[in-house]
C-alpha cells in the first residue's frame, strides 16, 4: 500500500509504502530484526496478528506488529464507555501495537512518526483483508522510563494514564513490576467511538464481536467483600465436608443468580469466571498448598442446597442489592426461575437496562419435583408479592413490567399506592374481563396520552 508523502515541512522523505510479512522468510526476517535492535526482543501473539513492514522508496526502515488489545483496562473502557461484558464481547475490535521498530540504518528525526502513521493509516484494511473484520482503534504501551512517546503523540495517539504496573503471570495471577506503562489509544476511522458502542455493528466490524465466552462478570472485590460479610447471616446447615466456608460459596452462587443463571451448572459456569483474586478475597480454598483457588464441585453445592434456607440467603442478597444500588433505577421487570428442585422458585426483580437483578425472593416452601403447572404459577405469584412488599424494595419512580400472571388488582394496588410506582403487564385471551376493562379505560384516549388509572384492574 503506498500513501502520500507531505515534504511541506521538516526532512524530505521518500515514498512510503506498507506491506505485511505474509511469507515465512519475512516474518523470520522481522523477528530477526527485533531481536537484533529492538530493547524487548521478539513477541510471539496468541491469536490474530501480523507484522507491517514500512519501506521509504524500497528500502524497509520500520516495522510494526500488531495482536490482540489487553483483556482489561480501566482507563480505556472508561474512555470509551464499556462495561465489562461490552469489552468481553468487543476488545477484538481494538488491535494492540505490540512492536515497532525503527531499524538503526535508517533512523533519523521525524522518521518513526512518518512510519508509526503510515502503518495506522493501512492497518484496519490490511487486517479485514486477513481476518474478516475491520478493527475501531489501535492501542500501545511506552514506558516512561525509556520513552516518551513523542512519536505517537506526533501521530496523533492519545495518552490515557498510567497502567498500575503488573504483570500476568499465569490464569488470573499478576505480579507487580513496579514499572507502569503509558496507555496510548488510536481512532482509526473519525466515527470510531461511536460505532464501538454502537448497540449494533456495522457489517464490517460485526465479525469481530465474540459471544462473550469468559467475559469478566459485573462484579468487583469492592463490592464482593461486603456481600461475603452479609451472607454470614445465613445459618450453615451442614454437619460436615465443610473444606469452603459457607460465606463463600453462597458468593459464587448470588454471582451466578446476578447473571441470570437459570440451573446449577449454569451457576457454576459463571462462578467460574471469578479471577484468582476475588476468590482468594471470598475466602474459597486452595487444595494444594500454593495452587489455585478453586470452585467447589457441583455435587458439593447441590448438597447444600437441599438444606440451605433460602428465604434468609434472599433476604441478604436483597438488603445487599438495596444499599448497594440505593434506589432502584426504572424500568424493572418482575419474572422467576426454577432452577431446578434444590434451589426451588426465585422471583427477581430485574434492572432492564443494566439486565441485572436488584433484588430477589426464594420460596421458602420448595415445590415437590411433580408440581403442576397450576402450582407452580401460584407459588410464582406468592413469591413475587412477598419481594414487591419487601422493605428493600423500593418502586418509587419505577416502571414495573410482567407476564399476564401479574395483571391483578393485588398486585397493581400494590405497585402504585403501597410503593408509589407504575406497571405494564401484558395480558392474554383467556382474561376476557380484565381485556375488557383495559379496552374502556383506553377508548377514544389519543396515543401515549392514555388516563392514568393504574391502581385498579378488575
Amino acid at each position: 500500500m503506498k500513501l502520500p508523502n507531505d515534504c511541506s515541512a521538516g526532512p524530505v522523505f521518500g515514498t512510503f509504502t506498507v506491506t505485511v510479512a505474509d511469507e515465512a522468510a519475512e516474518r523470520l526476517e522481522a523477528a530477526s530484526w527485533l531481536e537484533a535492535e529492538h530493547f524487548l526482543g521478539s513477541f510471539k501473539p496468541v491469536g490474530h496478528s501480523f507484522i507491517q513492514i514500512i519501506r521509504e522508496d524500497g528500502l524497509p526502515v520500520a516495522l510494526l506488529q500488531w495482536a490482540a488489545s489487553a483483556y482489561h483496562l480501566k482507563d480505556r473502557e472508561a474512555h470509551l464507555g464499556w462495561d465489562a461484558r461490552t469489552c468481553a464481547k468487543r476488545r477484538n475490535l481494538i488491535v494492540n501495537n505490540v512492536r515497532f521498530l525503527v531499524r538503526e540504518a535508517a533512523r533519523r528525526p521525524n522518521l518513526a512518526s512518518k512510519c508509526l502513521a503510515a502503518g495506522t493509516n493501512a492497518l484496519a484494511g490490511q487486517w479485514r483483508e486477513r481476518f474478516g473484520y475491520e478493527p475501531l482503534f489501535a492501542e500501545t504501551f511506552t514506558d516512561p522510563e525509556s520513552h516518551a512517546g513523542t512519536c505517537y503523540k506526533a501521530a496523533g495517539w492519545t495518552p490515557l494514564g498510567l497502567t498500575d504496573g503488573n504483570s500476568r503471570q499465569r490464569v488470573e495471577f499478576y505480579v507487580p513490576n513496579e514499572r507502569p506503562k503509558k496507555l496510548w489509544i488510536k481512532p482509526l476511522r473519525d466515527d470510531a467511538r461511536q460505532r464501538l458502542c454502537a448497540a449494533e455493528l456495522a457489517p464490517e466490524h460485526a465479525a469481530g464481536e465474540s459471544a462473550g465466552k469468559g467475559a469478566p462478570l459485573p462484579v468487583t472485590l469492592k463490592t464482593l467483600r461486603p456481600l461475603a460479610a452479609a451472607l454470614r447471616a445465613v445459618p450453615d446447615p451442614r454437619s460436615r465436608n465443610r473444606f469452603h466456608p459457607l460465606p463463600a460459596m453462597l458468593c459464587c452462587l448470588c454471582v451466578g443468580l446476578l447473571c441470570g443463571a437459570e440451573s446449577l451448572n449454569a451457576i457454576l459456569r459463571a462462578a467460574a469466571k471469578l479471577t484468582q483474586a476475588q476468590r482468594r478475597q471470598l475466602g474459597l480454598r486452595q487444595r494444594t498448598r500454593g495452587g489455585l483457588y478453586t470452585i467447589p464441585a457441583y455435587e458439593t453445592f447441590r448438597t447444600l442446597l437441599h438444606d440451605l434456607d433460602l428465604d434468609a440467603l434472599g433476604r441478604v442478597l436483597s438488603a445487599w442489592l438495596g444499599e448497594h444500588r440505593g434506589s432502584l433505577p426504572a424500568p424493572l421487570a418482575i419474572d422467576a426461575k426454577t432452577i431446578r428442585k434444590n434451589l426451588g422458585l426465585i422471583v427477581t426483580l430485574c434492572d432492564i437496562e443494566q439486565k441485572v437483578p436488584v433484588a430477589l425472593a426464594a420460596n421458602p416452601q420448595q415445590l415437590p419435583p411433580d408440581a403442576g403447572p397450576g402450582e407452580k404459577r401460584t407459588g410464582e405469584l406468592t413469591t413475587a408479592r412477598q419481594l414487591l412488599r419487601s422493605d428493600e424494595v423500593n418502586l418509587l419512580h419505577c416502571a414495573v413490567s410482567g407476564d399476564a400472571l401479574y395483571a391483578n388488582d393485588e398486585n397493581a394496588r400494590l405497585i402504585v399506592q403501597e410503593k408509589g410506582g407504575d406497571y405494564l403487564f401484558s395480558l392474554k385471551d383467556n382474561q376476557p374481563a380484565v381485556i375488557a376493562y383495559a379496552h374502556s379505560q383506553l377508548e377514544g384516549a389519543p396515543f401515549l396520552s392514555a388516563p392514568r388509572k393504574a391502581a385498579t384492574v378488575k
